[in-house]
């Protein structure tokens, strides 16, 4: 179960038709031009949380001190707040189905027949780490309100900012080109780090960039998480529903 947080902790969109893209061509220059002079303001132009996404499929390895594991995965976000994670195995095979919004977290575990449940609470104290968070792992940036109206200039197009979410400090290094950032590290007590995420291979997706691969690493755990994403549907207009595994041992996590 450890694992399964860990993912989750750890580990496009324009109005008119729906899309489907299998990812592929790597977008190293960008000529768009942002709504917002102000770098952070138009970074979050960009958040592909802005509206709801289908990630049909991705891929997943785990790196730790006891090998590697991989699995594919297809995600679902409906705005403004709800995941739905499903983990398969490399041959298709559903082990894990995960739903999360901004308090609460729910995990079906298909092989061992168990239904996990949690508050936002357990994740915060357990990993420092808020659910509010989760959208730093498909590149988004995730600020509060004494982050919005930075003004720093960018030097050498890039550009490094410390913001607090939840009490935790985040800090990041945007290419002020892109309008994206390029890696994110969690500060604990301002000189711990904690979770560090960095973005490759950026490309578009309908008119905002996206990292198609993404590293996260924990050091505290000795854990990586490399995501590699392959097929994006945008802009997706389903509902999320999650249906408790019926006969399943129920376990609460506190």
């Amino acid at each position: 179960m450890r694992k399964i947080i860990l993912i989750l902790i750890l580990g496009t969109f324009i109005p008119g038709c729906s899309v489907t893209r299998n990812v592929s061509k790597v977008i190293t220059e960008s000529s768009k031009k942002y709504v917002s002079e102000n770098v952070v303001e138009s970074v979050k132009e960009q958040n592909i949380t802005n509206d709801s996404f289908f990630i049909q499929k991705a891929e997943i390895e785990i790196l730790t001190q006891n090998g590697k594991e991989k699995f594919l995965a297809n995600i679902k976000f409906e705005k403004p707040d709800k995941f739905l994670i499903s983990l398969k195995s490399r041959s298709g095979i559903e082990g894990t189905r995960i739903y999360i919004s901004n308090d609460t977290v729910l995990v079906n575990d298909r092989i061992n027949k168990k239904f996990y449940f949690a508050t936002s609470f357990y994740i915060e104290k357990k990993y420092r780490f808020s659910l509010n968070c989760l959208p730093l792992i498909f590149g988004d940036m995730v600020i509060e309100k004494n982050c919005e109206d930075i003004v720093e200039k960018c030097s050498g197009n890039k550009l490094n900012i410390n913001c607090m979410v939840k009490g935790v400090t985040f800090n990041y290094n945007i290419d002020c080109e892109k309008r994206k950032a390029l890696l994110v590290n969690q500060m604990i007590n301002f000189v711990q780090q904690g979770i560090r995420i960095k973005y490759e291979s950026f490309l578009y997706v309908g008119n905002i960039l996206i990292p198609k691969m993404v590293e996260l690493e924990d050091s505290q755990y000795n854990t990586t998480i490399k995501i590699k994403i392959l097929k994006v549907e945008f802009p997706w207009n389903g509902s999320i529903k999650f249906v408790p595994g019926k006969g399943y041992e129920l376990i609460q996590l506190i």
